[in-house]
């Protein structure tokens, strides 16, 4: 899906959207053919926690351990 669809989904800003790839928190795939961002319904659903997270005041570097650290457990359930 675009940036414009993430936008309204998410209900962010643009620019919020492209802090937090730079920052790490989402990934978004790009299209081989013309290099554009393809998010996923993954990244929008990672973009409204991240919103939510925010208005409870937790700062974008404890947002990223909590993400780090789900991706760890993730990781380790898959892998037992």
């Amino acid at each position: 899906m675009t940036i414009q669809e993430v936008e309204k989904l998410a209900g962010m800003t643009r620019a919020n959207i492209r802090f937090y790839e730079k920052e790490g928190l989402i990934t978004p795939e790009r299209n081989e053919a013309n290099n554009y961002r393809e998010y996923r319904d993954s990244d929008v659903e990672a973009l409204r926690k991240i919103k939510y997270l925010r208005m409870l005041g937790i700062s974008v570097k404890d947002i990223k351990r909590i993400i780090e650290k789900e991706l760890v457990s993730a990781e380790q359930t898959e892998n037992t």
